[in-house]
């Protein structure tokens, strides 16, 4: 098994390219560059340097919702300070806002409920080794993996 996040950009890049977008890693981590707040009404579309294989003083197209173009448009600076700050050198030199509706976000499943029913009672030793864990997202954790292999063991007999 390997992280989905490693092949992440071998599948992407192709796709961000076509947007000039050609350092996706602008687009995965925009919420962190400019806050999730913000992130949530603009997005990037498109990065445009003057000539081809420049990386400096581009200019990055944001889609922008409708009632946030203008506050945008005055957080223009502290947007670039954020972009440049990532990229460590100054790669963006103006913004051009294009209004429209953003994409919706992928709903995020349900968190699980830690009032769950009592582990069956073939896992009641696998609960009593994880009492002592005092964070219980880890002890959910560590108790989904302990069940996981416990299953695998009983899919597949130890070989002699």
């Amino acid at each position: 098994m390997r992280a989905l996040a490693s092949d992440l950009p071998a599948v992407t890049k192709r796709a961000f390219a076509r947007r000039g977008l050609s350092g996706a890693e602008l687009a995965r981590q925009w919420p962190a560059i400019v806050g999730a707040d913000l992130a949530r009404h603009c997005r990037p579309r498109r990065l445009r340097f003057r000539r081809p294989g420049e990386t400096r003083e581009g200019d990055l197209t944001l889609r922008v919702t409708p009632a946030w173009a203008l506050e945008i448009q005055h957080l223009e600076t502290l947007l670039l300070e954020r972009v440049n700050g990532f990229f460590g050198y100054r790669a963006v030199e103006r913004l051009t806002l294009q209004q429209g509706p953003l994409p919706q976000p992928t709903p995020q499943p349900a968190a699980r409920s830690s009032d769950a029913a009592a582990p069956p009672p073939a896992d009641r030793d696998l609960v009593d080794k994880l009492a002592r864990i005092d964070d219980p997202e880890l002890r959910q954790a560590l108790e989904r993996l302990g069940r996981a292999l416990r299953q695998k063991q009983v899919q597949r007999p130890e070989r002699a």
